[in-house]
């Protein structure tokens, strides 16, 4: 029977967090090592998957505060 590497999700997460820099960045050599092996197709796809998080984030960050403003008695409008 083939061993596999069970790579999950969250081993990756960890691994990546292991090469991040103090401000969140990735550091050069893991960068340099990891991202090369990426088309730039595929790295164009993961940017794209990214800021559809961030933005997804964002958007339920709003829905919180605008949720508690309305609790507070505040009538909240989208300019």
């Amino acid at each position: 029977m083939a061993q596999t590497d069970n790579l999950t999700p969250g081993k990756l997460v960890t691994k990546i967090r292991e090469n991040q820099n103090k401000n969140g960045t990735i550091k050069a050599l893991f960068a340099n090592q990891f991202l090369a092996k990426f088309t730039l197709k595929e790295l164009e796809g993961i940017v794209k998957s990214c800021e559809k998080e961030i933005e997804k984030r964002e958007d339920q960050k709003v829905d919180e505060l605008t949720k508690f403003l309305e609790q507070k008695g505040y009538e909240v409008k989208k300019k």
